[in-house]
């Protein structure tokens, strides 16, 4: 029987606010790995095997009227649901899917669903499921731009990575003796970049309308984004799947004793 240990669902504004007060994080653990999101900050981390791989993970929306994209957080949509449970409870006790739910009052509503699987300890391997659902709730045309961002510091630190997007779907990034991908299944992203991650994070939060230019490879300080540009009739849906894996680089298997070692993070 599935376990459910973390469950908000907000009867109105004033209740998520409140419940989101007290606790904006949630985190997930599978085997060797555990991830962190914040409902107004995205994802703000991921660990394997004690080694902190993940700077930031954040989406941007727009929608047609916007002079600017806006971070998916409960500070600008209303945030209507959050729930966390354990999907394989025969394995262990620990939450590893957080599906979270946001709204307006123009009907945009937009899910995100994060599965995380963990690979055996020391094994430096992990992945994450990730499926975002765009539904527009109203009886008008909608038109949407959707900004998915990313910033990994391999290993624990920043600078020195090295990434690319190939076939405008996939990433891959690597450093110190790791390596991330990342596919988008569906659909294909309408643009891509990868560049400098505080960059490309400046330019989503200017307060100006943004594209993103189709860079396709980037050494340094690596981050990356994808851009849907999406138009959705009255009562229609629009779905996001990609899975993200960390893996060790081949020949990289002495590095794997840098597990649970002190990791200074960067600041932005």
């Amino acid at each position: 029987m599935f376990t459910n240990h973390a469950l908000i669902i907000a009867a109105s504004a004033a209740i998520a606010s409140t419940a989101v007060a007290s606790d904006p994080q949630f985190v997930l653990s599978d085997r060797n790995s555990s991830a962190t999101f914040d409902v107004n900050n995205g994802q703000i981390s991921w660990e394997v095997d004690g080694v902190s791989q993940l700077f930031a993970q954040e989406f941007y929306f727009r929608r047609a009227n916007d002079t600017s994209e806006r971070l998916l957080s409960a500070e600008n949509l209303s945030l209507d649901g959050i729930f966390t449970t354990d999907t394989n409870p025969f394995r262990d006790d620990s939450d590893d899917a957080l599906s979270q739910l946001f709204s307006d009052d123009a009907g945009l509503q937009i899910e995100t669903i994060f599965t995380l699987r963990g690979g055996s300890d020391g094994s430096s391997r992990a992945d994450l499921a990730e499926q975002i659902v765009i539904r527009n709730l109203s009886q008008e045309t909608m038109s949407i731009s959707f900004f998915q961002f990313v910033d990994f510091d391999l290993g624990g630190d920043a600078g020195d990575d090295a990434g690319q997007i190939m076939s405008g779907n996939t990433v891959s990034q690597s450093d110190d003796g790791f390596s991330v991908s990342e596919t988008v299944v569906t659909p294909q992203p309408n643009f891509f970049q990868v560049g400098d991650a505080d960059e490309i994070s400046a330019m989503l939060n200017d307060d100006q309308v943004d594209s993103l230019d189709n860079t396709a490879s980037f050494a340094g300080n690596v981050g990356w984004s994808f851009q849907w540009d999406i138009t959705l009739g009255a009562g229609e849906a629009f779905i996001i799947t990609k899975d993200k894996s960390i893996v060790p680089s081949p020949g990289s298997f002495a590095l794997l004793g840098l597990a649970g070692a002190l990791v200074t993070r960067r600041r932005r």
